[in-house]
């Protein structure tokens, strides 16, 4: 049986309620970062810690060189092996921000003129895409967007 105490027993619990009557410890400094009150601080003040900016130059380093990265064109070629609606569901599913009304426009353009644009975006992005389509049996490639202005 597991007795309480203050409930019908009279054992004694030594150090969890012995803890109760004392005053407890001071944590902290000063309040403030240079107060002067002769010691009589009672501590746990709010801390500000300031930060210097760095790397602004790197960044707009990094910035620039991004500006002046050109823009490339996946290309999806047209072939006559598979449908409109899996090549409209492998772009959809290769590129994520293509939505499935415009993806059946861009295989309506490829089927038509035979080579559509489905994304214009970053190099390695357009690879990866581009790449993405391959693995569905699509035929695409990408290409330099000539219509793109840097700067």
């Amino acid at each position: 049986m597991v007795a309480f105490a203050g409930v019908g027993c009279s054992c004694h619990i030594p150090s969890a309620m012995a803890d109760i009557g004392r005053q407890a410890p001071k944590i902290g400094g000063p309040k403030g970062p240079a107060l002067d009150d002769g010691g009589k601080s009672s501590g746990g003040g709010v801390a500000v810690i300031t930060k210097q900016k760095t790397g602004t130059k790197q960044s707009t380093q990094r910035k620039e060189k991004t500006d002046k990265e050109k823009v490339w064109r996946v290309l999806l070629h047209n072939d006559d092996v598979h449908t409109f609606e899996y090549v409209t569901q492998s772009i959809v599913k290769v590129v994520k921000t293509v939505t499935r009304k415009k993806a059946h426009r861009i295989t309506m353009q490829a089927h038509s003129s035979g080579m559509a644009t489905v994304t214009s975006t970053w190099k390695a992005q357009a690879e990866d895409y581009s790449k993405g389509l391959q693995v569905h049996g699509l035929t695409s490639s990408i290409a330099p967007d000539s219509s793109f202005q840097s700067g």
